[in-house]
């Protein structure tokens, strides 16, 4: 057993009889994680406890001292900020000196070293510092090292049995003090420090040509690996310089891919490195935004917003293409007052009036120019900049649109950083905007950060100080130049050689250990394949070999030869192979565009649009592709009600959207959709924390309760709009309006004493129904909500709307699915007799039960004729699937005025009938 498994092993045993007081300490979070990683794969585990010094830290002062606020980076950095523009008497400092002062402070308080006396600038150094923890003091706060300070003086009341220290390489001084001021048992398990020789597991020391051949080869064995059958987690990418690799590492992964069980795959990784969210699309948007208004509205920044997927902004004529054109021809590069003017000067530079298209253009322009200057202000306090900036991104959809995670991981951490700031001690100092922007800039760039998702099917990159004592199967380790390794700050920020070899002698040679310590815990982490590589140029100058890697062995000119698992290489190749008329050679190789692939392509965009529909309308029915239709919904047996009534809709959109997959560009109207979020959310909880009966006895603290929690959803979305705050009042009864809660609570306590009741395990529950007739299939989805009355064992479906509720035609016609194929289900699996299902209209306007199966007061026809109408329409959608019907539902007019599909969509209103 490895030690890294050991030691786990020992926490476990430790943890299973004491598991409030056992400990386990790592040298970085990164190694924490991993175990971690590791330790749920056996069962529960207290998170906390499995941390580094920091963490340790933070846990002792929140058991021992709750009041004391642990401040983030991005309060430390506006403290030291204010206080040093104070102490040196200026305005403003950089954020160059106010980073160097944090570094600075940071290093003297881990290494516990005193500045020199008699010097100016030292006497200054320690105002700032003295004044900082003064404030500290003054209002029960501290930074991450401070934290280890102030736990340190306390440690020895906290309840602890045993603490296991793994791997610490020379914890400072600082770091000292605490572990020696614990209570209980210290159990340390050193690290090994040094590689007697080259590991046994050492398959190759190679130098490649440039670092992107160097990367690309790594990236070829280790798609070769993932091909043999190792699994991806057993491979680790490893370079001293992980920030400096990872942009070449994004570009470089996507090109490589693997063939597993007849099925190419990409290539992926997750790396030990967080991501800046500075220049991830959200951001750089919401940036973008933030810039046009400080910087007077710069092209750059208005172009971006333009093209941004993220803003809901009614462009018509306005475009990127069309505004730098603009630009060009009126020489306009920023200015409010310019542009307001633009589309008359362009004229002017053309000598012809204002045409329709420039003064669209213009009107465009003008609303955008609007909209910017609608809440933020040129000067304000930082609470308000954050205040105004989120009402902004609010207003224009940024905080509501759907992104793919990484982009949504970045608008979240972008959210909490404005949040952050609007709550910091500083949060009523005034700012202006272009110092607001600046901030903010820093803050995204330097610590605000998101991980990089982590996938089985990953292998994983990191530094040499991320698997410092763990092990893996299989480790790469590149990048290895003298430039890289070792990398040695003789200074310590704002003091030069000098004044910090007077204060910290073994500086160097501490910095020249720890860089070789990590890179042989890096090699030793290689159970049994290890590959040292190191390359001769980086793209804009020569490189060395680092002496750490000489002195093991003298690196071998390596040249990749052919990337089988690189579609560019792949590609290349066959190139090569066509223009020296041996095509027969291409079989294997993969990524090459087919010409008959091609020419289908070119047949349907140049298809006769005029006569019956056919493939170009996508009617697939008379088609080969319509075998594709026939296999594809033969073998799927399980719909939603809502793909069925998307289908009858308009089977165009049907086709777009569930099945070619593509994604539906997100409705940025708004709010009244996101309020059929917050309702279905409240109710559910109304049902599921409100305990009394909902007899008329309760009804106003019933309507207190469910606005309570009303309230509590609306202001978890973040929106400030004075529409969101006029629905709010709406469901309040703010305002002289009379409560939609109210109402809501009357229809509740009417259906309570009709005998009905609502259980826990009856909300928000998925529902199946068997669809008779023909070949077996099932609908499914999620019912809202669903009544029993015990008395009479019957029970009735509810669906909450807050918009358009369906009607009985539609209910009549069989597309309106979702209650009576609910219904069926619910009935399927209960056995209770099926009552009509209801529509609860739960909207801030108006709230009223909307049963569908009666008209005037009077039921229409019975559950069971409403359900064999529907299960009459999902077969017949069903055949019409499989045939590969998906053209447009009319010949004359579109139903949807506001499809998101128009650009693409094949509805032609002036074809030409057949002769």
């Amino acid at each position: 057993m490895d030690t890294f498994s050991a030691i786990l092993s020992e926490y476990t045993s430790l943890a299973k009889t004491d598991p409030l007081h056992t400990w386990i300490l790592f040298e970085n979070t990164s190694l924490a994680n991993t175990a971690i990683q590791k330790l749920r794969e056996e069962g529960a585990i207290l998170k906390d406890h499995i941390t580094t010094v920091k963490g340790l830290a933070k846990s002792i002062l929140a058991t021992l001292s709750p009041a004391t606020r642990i401040i983030d980076p991005e309060e430390q950095h506006l403290l030291f900020a204010r206080i040093g523009s104070d102490v040196f008497g200026k305005k403003r400092i950089t954020d160059t000196q106010t980073e160097n002062l944090v570094n600075l402070f940071i290093t003297l308080k881990t290494n516990k070293l005193v500045l020199p006396e008699g010097e100016d600038k030292f006497n200054d150094f320690r105002e700032i510092f003295s004044r900082y923890e003064e404030f500290c003091r003054e209002n029960d706060c501290c930074d991450s090292i401070l934290a280890i300070e102030k736990a340190a003086e306390i440690a020895s009341e906290m309840e602890i049995g045993t603490v296991l220290c793994y791997a610490l390489y020379k914890p400072t001084p600082l770091a000292v003090d605490l572990l020696l001021a614990l209570p209980g048992t210290i159990i340390t398990r050193p690290p090994v420090t040094e590689i007697p020789g080259l590991p046994e597991t050492c398959r190759g020391v190679f130098q490649y040509t440039d670092t992107r051949t160097e990367l690309r080869s790594a990236l070829e064995s280790i798609a070769a690996l993932i091909e043999s059958g190792v699994p991806p987690k057993d491979i680790a990418l490893l370079t001293p310089s992980l920030p400096s690799a990872l942009p070449l590492l994004d570009e470089l992964v996507p090109d490589f891919s693997v063939l597993i069980g007849g099925t190419r795959r990409p290539l992926g990784f997750f790396a030990g490195e967080d991501i800046p969210i500075e220049n991830l699309p959200p951001v750089r948007c919401a940036l973008a935004w933030l810039a046009a208004f400080a910087f007077d509205c710069r092209i750059d920044d208005l172009k971006i917003i333009i093209e941004s997927p993220y803003f809901a902004l009614k462009k018509d004529w306005l475009t990127a293409g069309r505004l730098e054109k603009a630009g060009i021809i009126t020489k306009t590069e920023k200015g409010r007052a310019a542009w307001r003017t633009v589309a008359e000067r362009l004229a002017a530079a053309r000598k012809k009036e204002i045409g329709e298209h420039d003064a669209a253009f213009q009107a465009s322009l003008d609303r955008l120019l609007d909209r910017l200057d609608a809440n933020l202000e040129h000067a304000g306090t930082l609470a308000g900049h954050c205040r105004a900036l989120k009402a902004d991104l609010s207003a224009l959809g940024w905080t509501k649109i759907q992104m793919k995670p990484q982009d949504e991981a970045a608008r979240h951490a972008f959210l909490r950083l404005l949040d952050k700031l609007a709550l910091t001690s500083l949060a009523e100092v005034s700012y202006t905007i272009r110092e607001f922007y600046a901030m903010l800039s820093r803050f995204c760039e330097k610590t605000t950060k998101i991980s990089y998702p982590e996938s089985k099917n990953a292998f994983f990159a990191g530094d040499l100080r991320s698997v410092a004592g763990t092990k893996r199967p299989y480790v790469f380790i590149t990048g290895l130049s003298a430039n890289r390794i070792p990398r040695i700050e003789a200074a310590i920020p704002l003091l030069n050689a000098q004044e910090t070899a007077r204060i910290q002698p073994d500086r160097v040679q501490n910095l020249l250990d720890a860089s070789r310590y990590y890179f042989h815990a890096a090699g030793l982490a290689a159970e049994k394949q290890l590959i040292l590589s190191c390359a001769g140029h980086d793209g804009e100058k020569s490189l060395t070999p680092s002496p750490y890697l000489t002195r093991l062995a003298e690196p071998e000119e390596k040249s990749p030869g052919f990337l089988a698992h690189s579609m560019t290489a792949n590609q290349t190749k066959a190139g090569e192979l066509l223009a020296a008329g041996r095509e027969n050679e291409c079989e294997g190789l993969f990524g090459i565009p087919s010409l008959e692939t091609a020419a289908e392509i070119i047949g349907i965009e140049t298809v006769d649009r005029t006569g019956t529909p056919g493939i170009y309308d996508a009617e697939f029915a008379g088609d080969e592709i319509a075998e594709a239709f026939a296999a594809a919904y033969t073998e799927k047996t399980e719909f939603a009600p809502t793909v069925l009534e998307r289908y009858r809709e308009c089977p165009f959109k049907w086709y777009l959207t569930d099945h070619l997959r593509l994604e539906n560009p997100a409705d940025f109207s708004a709010e009244r959709i996101i309020v059929g979020t917050v309702m279905h959310k409240a109710m559910e909880r109304f049902f599921r924390e409100y305990t009394s009966p909902l007899t008329e006895e309760n009804e106003s603290d019933a309507a207190e309760f469910l606005k309570k929690l009303v309230t509590e959803e609306f202001k978890n979305r973040h929106i400030e709009t004075p529409s969101w705050q006029s629905m709010l009042n709406g469901y309040l009864g703010n305002g002289g309006l009379e409560s939609s809660c109210d109402l809501i609570i009357q229809l509740e306590t009417g259906f309570y004493a009709a005998g009905f009741r609502t259980l826990p395990e009856w909300l928000e529950q998925k529902v199946t129904a068997e669809i008779p007739g023909g070949d077996p299939f099932t609908v499914s989805g999620w019912v809202d909500r669903v009544m029993f009355n015990e008395q009479t064992r019957a029970f009735a479906v509810v669906d909450y709307k807050t918009g358009n509720v369906k009607t009985w035609k539609e209910l009549e016609e069989g597309s309106a699915l979702q209650i009576p194929l609910y219904t069926e289900a619910v009935r399927q699996m209960t056995n209770y007799s099926p009552l009509p299902g209801t529509y609860l209209k739960i909207a801030p306007d108006e709230v009223k039960d909307k049963n569908p199966y009666l008209v005037r007061g009077k039921q229409q026809k019975s559950v069971e004729e409403v359900g064999d109408a529907a299960f009459a329409f999902c077969r017949e959608t069903r055949e019409m699937m499989k045939a590969g019907k998906c053209g447009g539902v009319s010949g004359e007019t579109c139903p949807d005025d506001y499809c998101p599909y128009k650009r693409i969509c094949r509805f032609v209103p002036f074809r030409e009938e057949e002769a």
